[in-house]
């Protein structure tokens, strides 16, 4: 990785919300183990589906977030990430594809990185697993709003066909 990118990225992380705890020397002793990889546009980066143990943290370029069907869930532009279920769950799977919208480079944090820096680094570690689970927590919540505000699409949905029903059942004469 060239001098310049590592700049670049370490500049993208400080800023990032998720190590803005970190102190200089922390965040460097982390991207010392990371890996920067760039992504050519229309790549993707992971799958819906596939097993999970990454964070991606976007250091130029885009990243939309698409369920299979087509579905668009988000844009990811500079400083946004994706993958941080995946750093404490052995088992998780990716939820969504992430595909670059142009030339992409990220930041890529796998779980046993993470791992070794918390147990090496316990303060720091704690830092970002208390900003991780804040997001998690922000996405969690948007996420019921999302589901409860379907929800009650649908129940209101439901309440109109049972009008349409009775009404077509007093239309004929029958009882409700």
């Amino acid at each position: 990785m060239s001098e310049a990118l590592a700049k670049r990225a370490y500049a993208i992380a400080r800023d990032n919300f998720l190590f803005e705890a970190l102190s200089d020397s922390e965040l460097t002793t982390l991207m010392e183990a990371v890996r920067v990889v760039t992504f050519s546009q229309g790549a993707v980066i992971v799958q819906e589906g596939d097993r999970a143990h990454e964070l991606f943290l976007v250091v130029d370029g885009g990243v939309n977030v698409v369920k299979h069907g087509g579905q668009f869930l988000a844009y990811l532009g500079r400083g946004g990430f994706f993958g941080e279920m995946a750093l404490f769950s052995k088992t998780a799977r990716r939820s969504a594809d992430c595909i670059a919208t142009g030339e992409t480079v990220c930041v890529v944090i796998d779980a046993s990185v993470l791992e070794n820096f918390c147990d090496k680094h316990p303060q720091s570690g704690l830092k970002i697993c208390r900003s991780i689970i804040r997001v998690l927590s922000e996405r969690l919540q948007a996420t019921s709003a999302d589901l409860a505000m379907l929800m009650s699409t649908q129940a209101q949905a439901q309440a109109d066909v049972d009008k349409w029903v009775a009404a077509a059942k007093a239309q004929r004469g029958e009882r409700p």
